[in-house]
């Protein structure tokens, strides 16, 4: 009988879990920032103001959707067999930019 389950494949399933739950929240954040922008105390309103790093609506969902497309395309990396390898590992990557750039301050969109 052949192992189906290893370390491997666990590994690849955790990873994929947390992604797919990143996306999943970034959808929800995107759709609060988008029906209720009151919510969001964006620029310099609001009692955080020194903590809020998204100057404008359009900055936070463009932050949001780019966090998204990163997550979506980095579970495709670790769930799909038939790819290019060159092409899943440049998938993968963008997750890696993109949280790089946030351990930089690179959500500091200036309009």
């Amino acid at each position: 009988m052949q192992k189906t389950w290893n370390w491997k494949s666990a590994t690849r399933a955790l990873a994929a879990g947390i992604l797919c739950f990143i996306a999943a929240v970034m959808l929800m954040e995107m759709w609060g920032a988008w029906t209720t922008p009151e919510d969001y105390p964006f620029g310099a309103e609001g009692p955080a103001a020194a903590m809020w790093s998204y100057r404008s609506q359009t900055n936070y969902l463009l932050a949001c959707f780019t966090l998204w497309l990163a997550s979506v395309l980095a579970v495709w990396a670790l769930l799909t067999a038939h790819g290019r390898t060159w092409l899943r590992w440049l998938c993968g990557l963008a997750i890696l930019m993109v949280w790089a750039l946030m351990a930089l301050d690179g959500t500091r969109l200036d309009p």
